[in-house]
């Protein structure tokens, strides 16, 4: 009896919809992944080894059409570079390396050194004078970096380099204020803790290491006042990220893996299933302790900063009640003072004869004369 659940044939509309996003991509066939969910958009976990993505391949089939499977390799055509592009590689030759530069320029971190658009670099670089970029003809980067030690930036202008490189508003350098500069000078102590620095070396490859270093720059660019036990949890958060993406790479190579042997018409061996599951489960839970760790960061962080506030308002109070009582004081010191002043005036005029003689109305001549 048939499962009503699994297609017995794909409809006309399902056909139409394969052929003509076939049709409209002659330069960038679509992959059998993308056919399959477009076939059956609303069934989950539809592809290349479900009833769904069998009827898929076998209508294709009968079209003498063959797609490109997830793990197949697809040409990508010649790179031309923008003018803009070209200058800003020959302004930041010499201090990035081709990898870091077409990253940065593509916009894209999943980019290796076999990558075409860092192959494209390369030769651009190749054709630069050398005087141009300061005797950086040809890429300093090496993907293996087991026998290079990681230099954290020592100055404002480098690492706000870097932060502008990984932050995406980043900081105006034109309108950078004094709280910022505060908070980079910040960011350089960080990076250069024994622990920071431990940990970025222990990584062999730049993709590990620029990953590690942007997570922590991000999280912590604008934060001057952490303590040294938040910073080593902002380390430990940004090691964590790392750990994420080679469990994601690991996960999507088993995945090729699997798809390799379905394509195939063989057998997925259980060991290869285990293996998945157990990278899936590793992957969340390190998901879960990132957010974790940020939220606890996040908490700790803002009552230390409240507590603070709290103390200085207490602090500014004083201040302003001592400033008002010393006021006070001195007014009630001119105060005696004035009065000491009049007192003593009229103590002197009433020593005086003749003043006392014009209150009363008798000139000197009457009192001597009569």
């Amino acid at each position: 009896m048939a499962n009503n659940n699994q297609p017995q044939d794909l409809n006309e509309e399902q056909k139409l919809i394969i052929l003509n996003e076939w049709n409209n991509r002659p330069t960038n066939p679509p992959s059998l992944l993308e056919l399959i969910r477009l076939a059956f958009p609303n069934v989950d976990g539809a592809d290349g080894r479900s009833w769904h993505g069998r009827k898929v391949k076998e209508f294709l089939a009968s079209r003498r059409i063959k797609a490109r499977a997830s793990y197949e390799y697809q040409y990508k055509d010649k790179i031309e570079l923008t003018q803009d592009q070209k200058e800003f590689i020959a302004n930041n030759a010499n201090s990035m390396g081709a990898l870091e530069l077409s990253k940065t320029l593509f916009r894209n971190e999943n980019l290796t050194s076999l990558s075409q658009e860092t192959r494209t670099i390369i030769e651009f670089i190749k054709t630069l004078d050398t005087k141009i970029i300061n005797g950086a003809s040809a890429p300093r980067q090496q993907e293996s970096l087991e026998d290079s030690e990681y230099l954290p930036p020592k100055t404002t202008e480098r690492m706000l380099f870097r932060i502008n490189k990984y932050v995406h508003e980043g900081i105006d350098k034109e309108k950078i204020t004094s709280r910022q500069k505060t908070a980079i000078s910040a960011l350089i102590g960080y990076m250069h803790t024994y622990r920071f620095l431990h940990q970025i070396n222990s990584y062999s490859s730049n993709i590990d290491r620029e990953l590690f270093e942007s997570s922590f720059v991000r999280y912590t660019y604008d934060k001057p006042d952490l303590t040294q036990e938040e910073v080593d949890q902002y380390i430990v958060l940004a090691t964590e990220v790392v750990i994420s993406a080679n469990i994601q790479e690991t996960i999507q190579t088993l995945q090729n893996q699997i798809d390799i042997e379905v394509d195939g018409g063989g057998k997925i061996p259980m060991a290869l299933i285990e293996a998945i599951s157990g990278a899936r489960d590793e992957y969340n839970q390190s998901t879960i302790r990132q957010q974790k760790l940020l939220s606890d960061l996040k908490v700790k962080r803002s009552d230390r900063l409240s507590k603070q506030i709290k103390e200085n308002a207490s602090i500014l109070n004083l201040v302003q009640m001592w400033k008002e009582e010393e006021s006070r004081l001195q007014l009630i010191r001119l105060a005696e003072r004035r009065k000491t002043l009049v007192k003593n005036e009229i103590e002197r005029l009433s020593t005086m004869d003749e003043i006392k003689c014009r209150i009363l109305g008798i000139s000197e001549d009457e009192v001597l004369n009569g």
